[in-house]
């Protein structure tokens, strides 16, 4: 018995031995190379919240990391598992990953999430998961229906939503009061928004009953937060990435994408048989792609990689200003008097004016410092390449190596933006955003050539519903909503954001 006994505690002993070592076996990877390493390292990596539940977040630990090492170094080796991987903390070092060597960076981490399921079909689709010169197509061709001719001759459909945004506001004021949750709101419009863009539908979340959320909405709801689960879980995997072959893991459902499938079918037919052929949007986009040989599988794939960064990123964008906004006074003021200028008489804007408003751009460009809707960029070296670290340091990166761009660590930084957790406009006067971007400190959408392919979509709907809800309304806070919702790539409100619309007197 005692020998059975002792064979099985040898095993056990063994086991663990063997995970311990599978864990670490890269833990001299950067003391090899002369590049200093963060401590403490654990058999979790540098970043335990990765692994960990919900009590740790990974853009917390990096900002553990973050501020240990940044004063004396460029660049820091950490492990994101058992993984290898540069965490870039000097923004010049950060520009010259994303722009200027952007052909030795060309991939994401991302990329290595899909094609582990065959019927994982539409997240293919996205440029957002896709690598070498597939990236290349897909963004190409995901890009050409987001372009600034296009959107300003799909501006109507914003404007529209815009009115449609007033009155749903209206009748919740009448029903229910002059508070309004407005994380709801702020979904409801983009949901509108999206839906007439990308398939010429009306979602009906403006137009439907007060409180009553309709199945595109929470359709699309449910598909996001799932998204943001499985970058969590993929996440995860690195530990053991052979699992996701063997567990046929898959980034969306079955269910959402039937649900996509069939809409897109449903659109496709209805467009094609002459119902809003007259329309310049992104349907009209994806059939001009289609009679060049893209598959309704292609179709899909681009339609949801439009919906991803219009529906909840632009969201999440636009009920954090409004809170913002909500507590400063004096900038709501000084924004509203700028819109309402702008404004003809008949209330109506161009889409030029719209996209170049000053003191707009401002107030969007900290609320966008301020929230950092995605939190890091993660490239992946694709050919051998050197990285100057400073002090004399030159660091040879090896292809399959990947390196981090804390964006929320530069963005709440107070050597770049000092008191760096105020909201303060007129950081960005004067066009100062693009002097921070080439800095390498104000990447709310990265930077490069993989500049996040729907940030004029975002742009334009947080601003378009801005526009509409200031020049009629005076947003006021009820209480303070504290931060910690944690998605993975971004920390956000965590509550209920309940913000008083008092209407203006003309």
């Amino acid at each position: 018995m005692w020998t059975t006994v002792g064979l099985l505690l040898c095993a056990v002993h063994v086991a663990f031995a063997v995970v311990y070592l599978y864990l670490t076996w890269h833990h001299k990877y950067w003391e090899k190379r002369g590049v200093v390493t963060a401590k403490p390292l654990t058999i979790l990596g540098s970043y335990p919240g990765v692994l960990a539940d919900k009590s740790r977040s990974l853009i917390l630990d990096v900002e553990e990391v973050y501020n240990k090492y940044k004063a004396q170094h460029r660049a820091v080796g950490t492990f994101l598992t058992r993984q290898p991987q540069l965490l870039v903390l000097d923004p010049a070092l950060a520009h010259e990953v994303l722009v200027n060597k952007f052909s030795d960076f060309r991939d994401t981490i991302t990329s290595s999430y899909v094609g582990h399921n065959p019927d994982d079909k539409f997240v293919q689709g996205s440029p957002f998961f896709s690598a070498g010169d597939e990236w290349k197509k897909k963004r190409t061709e995901n890009g050409g229906g987001l372009t600034q001719n296009r959107l300003k001759m799909a501006f109507t459909i914003w404007e529209q939503s815009g009115k449609k945004l007033i009155e749903y506001i209206e009748r919740a004021r009448q029903e229910k009061g002059d508070v309004i949750e407005t994380k709801d709101l702020a979904y409801r419009f983009t949901a509108n928004t999206m839906a007439d863009f990308i398939w010429g539908i009306d979602a009906g979340s403006l137009t439907g009953a007060v409180g009553e959320i309709g199945h595109f909405q929470k359709t699309s709801t449910d598909w996001t937060f799932n998204a943001f689960k499985s970058i969590i879980k993929f996440n995860k995997s690195l530990v053991a990435p052979f699992l996701r072959k063997m567990l046929q893991m898959r980034f969306f459902t079955k269910a959402s994408d039937e649900f996509y499938l069939q809409l897109t079918r449903d659109a496709l037919k209805l467009r094609q048989s002459g119902s809003g052929s007259e329309r310049t949007d992104y349907l009209s986009h994806l059939i001009q792609l289609q009679q060049r040989g893209n598959s309704i599988t292609d179709t899909v794939g681009h339609a949801l990689s439009v919906l991803l960064d219009g529906y909840e990123t632009s969201g999440a964008v636009l009920y954090h200003m409004l809170y913002t906004l909500s507590e400063h006074h004096d900038e709501q003021e000084k924004l509203r008097s700028e819109l309402m200028e702008a404004l003809d008489s008949e209330g109506h804007i161009s889409y030029e004016q719209l996209s170049t408003l000053p003191y707009l751009d401002q107030c969007l460009n900290e609320s966008l410092r301020l929230t950092t809707p995605i939190g890091f960029f993660m490239r992946i070296c694709t050919k051998p390449t050197q990285l100057d670290l400073g002090n004399g340091k030159v660091l040879d990166m090896e292809p399959g190596t990947s390196v981090m761009v804390p964006a929320y660590q530069f963005h709440h930084d107070d050597a770049f933006y000092p008191e760096a957790a105020k909201f303060q406009p007129d950081r960005f006067y004067n066009g100062a955003a693009t002097v921070l971007t080439k800095r390498g400190c104000f990447l709310p959408f990265g930077d490069g050539p993989r500049i996040c392919v729907g940030m004029r979509v975002g742009q334009l709907s947080v601003k378009t519903a801005i526009l509409h809800i200031l020049s009629q309304y005076r947003v006021e806070q009820t209480k303070k909503v504290p931060v910690g919702a944690d998605t993975g790539l971004g920390i956000f409100l965590n509550g209920d954001v309940e913000l008083k619309y008092t209407k203006l007197q003309k």
